[in-house]
């Protein structure tokens, strides 16, 4: 059974990888900077203390593990408020957790790095090879946190890889985990709290919506990975962009299939919505390597509106 370190394994995006690799067999260790315990839905994981600032005791955490799977970080909002500590961790902290991984015994290590690296908003056809141009911190700590994964995969300590994943969305794991800020998980928890959904953003501008589900299958699928890929660095999104609108519709839609009943389209009248800002979030390269499963947008909403309904609606519907 192969042992899986997962940084932030008690966050959004770290409880739902957790969940999929205990299902499938691996060994999970949730990282935390403090003592957890593990809910009892969770298969084959455990909580372990990741402590930042101790690089024995983080050493002593990724020793026996045979992939660290990184995904803790600081919010977009927390990086502007505190550009220095942004960087203390997304970057040095992502430097220190690839010193201890380094080994005899060269281990995998995942990245969840972010697209927004490209700029923001993500404008025109975006590959892997585009510049980076977003002077966010939350973006440069990000990209600052690949070159240290990339440093350490050109001296051979690790093999390692960065995945920079698109706007993401799902229910959670875990209840007390906050990820309603999230464009469509906003929308859904409005269809089921408000029966409307209001956009506040630009509602014509375009984004690459991807399943949590494509995620966790996607990492799974390069953990399996016998040898090295030719390439350490991938766009993780769908492939498919839609404006905030359409995607408020096929949430309207699929409230509609399960529910019956289509909350109102609310949108704006303060943000001046503009043409020609098409985007291409190119994933040809995670699909040269068969690592990108078929996308399945709907079957991610109908699952996080069900979460919306038994968590957050009322008896009348």
């Amino acid at each position: 059974m192969r042992k899986v370190l997962i940084t932030g394994g008690f966050g959004f995006l770290g409880g739902r990888i957790a969940d999929h690799l205990g299902n499938q067999g691996f060994e999970v260790s949730l990282g935390s900077r403090t003592s957890k315990l593990v809910p009892s839905g969770f298969n084959n994981c455990k909580s372990v203390i990741t402590n930042w600032d101790d690089t024995n005791q983080l050493r002593d955490v990724c020793s026996d593990q045979d992939v660290i799977i990184h995904t803790a970080g600081m919010s977009a909002e927390d990086c502007a408020k505190d550009p220095i500590a942004s960087f203390e961790f997304n970057c040095i902290g992502t430097m220190k957790l690839l010193k201890a991984c380094k080994s005899n015994e060269r281990k995998k290590f995942i990245y969840l790095s972010t697209a927004h690296v490209y700029g923001s908003p993500l404008v025109g056809k975006l590959s892997e090879d585009s510049i980076p141009r977003n002077n966010h911190p939350y973006a440069t700590s990000h990209l600052a946190g690949e070159f240290g994964v990339n440093y350490a995969n050109a001296k051979g300590d690790t093999e390692g890889y960065n995945l920079r994943v698109s706007n993401g969305f799902g229910a959670p794991i875990l209840e007390d985990v906050n990820c309603w800020k999230l464009f469509v998980n906003d929308l859904c928890k409005q269809a089921i709290t408000k029966r409307e959904l209001t956009i506040h953003s630009n509602e014509q501008q375009q984004r690459d919506f991807i399943p949590i589900r494509n995620i966790t299958k996607t990492i799974e699928m390069i953990i399996n990975q016998k040898n090295p890929l030719n390439h350490n660095t991938f766009n993780l999104g769908s492939g498919s962009s839609f404006t905030l609108f359409e995607m408020a519709k096929i949430i309207q839609s699929r409230t509609n299939h399960l529910f019956h009943f289509s909350p109102a389209i609310i949108t704006n009248p303060n943000v001046k919505n503009f043409n020609g800002n098409f985007l291409e979030y190119n994933v040809d390269r995670l699909k040269s390597f068969h690592l990108l499963d078929n996308v399945n947008l709907e079957g991610e909403l109908d699952s996080l509106l069900l979460y919306c309904q038994n968590h957050f609606g009322k008896s009348t519907i």
